[in-house]
């Protein structure tokens, strides 16, 4: 069975397509939702007979279901356009006394020796400890976040160059390791993460008028007030409004 791949470009004659495609895998994913539950339930096999059936209920459905946008920050793990603010524990910061206490320990003991040897696995099972502790907070986040929306805009992030900028803070929120969890929760359950141009200028722009004020490249400037519309914006909150409105616009059209 040979697989071919296809680049499709964003283009106005391809909206429709677009659309079509993100619907099908909506279909697609909320059918391997319905198979995994059917077997869970019963052992047995749900058919393409049974399926047909149930997707009559589906119509008209897409429309309906909750969207929301989420901006990546320092000062919040998640800032939601819909006024909700999501903190993320600090794992490694919590733990930085234990691990610099595991390290001291380590470097006195011998090269080579038994106790040395315990004390790597003790260092070890600490940053193992850690992983866990993140993994658990953002496996719970992810599955509260996808079974409240049916789409979920976030920006397609710069992950390398944000570390190289604000170094461990940002490894230890782990933001690369939660879209992977997002996106694995969200095929499961049957949502949709649709990702933005991360070069959009998503903090920049009014959400309400539209007006670009460069000033907040200036990561200082955590509120402002539009030129225009004399808007007051708390930075975040504007930049993840406006990643749902453009998120959303890509997904349904425009809104």
């Amino acid at each position: 069975m040979k697989t071919y791949c296809f680049k499709l470009y964003k283009a106005k004659r391809n909206k429709k397509l677009h659309k079509v495609i993100n619907i099908a895998g909506i279909i697609y994913n909320h059918c391997i939702a319905l198979h995994k539950r059917y077997y869970r339930l019963f052992k047995k096999s749900l058919n393409i007979y049974k399926l047909q059936k149930h997707l009559t209920k589906l119509k008209n459905l897409a429309r309906t279901g909750k969207s929301v946008g989420y901006d990546f920050g320092l000062k919040q793990f998640l800032t939601a356009s819909d006024n909700e603010d999501i903190k993320a524990p600090l794992f490694f910061k919590q733990n930085a006394n234990d691990i610099k206490k595991a390290n001291r320990i380590l470097s006195r003991k011998k090269r080579g020796s038994n106790h040395r040897r315990l004390a790597k696995i003790a260092l070890a099972r600490l940053h193992k400890k850690i992983a866990n502790q993140r993994k658990d907070f953002q496996f719970k986040l992810a599955n509260a976040i996808c079974s409240e929306y049916a789409l979920i805009c976030i920006e397609d992030l710069n992950i390398k160059g944000m570390q190289k900028r604000w170094g461990r803070k940002i490894s230890d929120y782990g933001f690369s390791e939660f879209i992977k969890i997002l996106e694995y929760k969200a095929r499961e359950i049957g949502s949709i993460v649709q990702k933005i141009d991360r070069y959009y200028p998503s903090s920049q722009i009014c959400h309400v008028c539209g007006t670009k004020n460069p000033e907040t490249k200036n990561l200082a400037v955590r509120e402002w007030i539009c030129a225009k519309c004399k808007t007051n914006h708390d930075r975040d909150r504007n930049a993840a409004i406006n990643i749902w409105k453009v998120g959303a616009s890509t997904f349904f059209g425009e809104i």
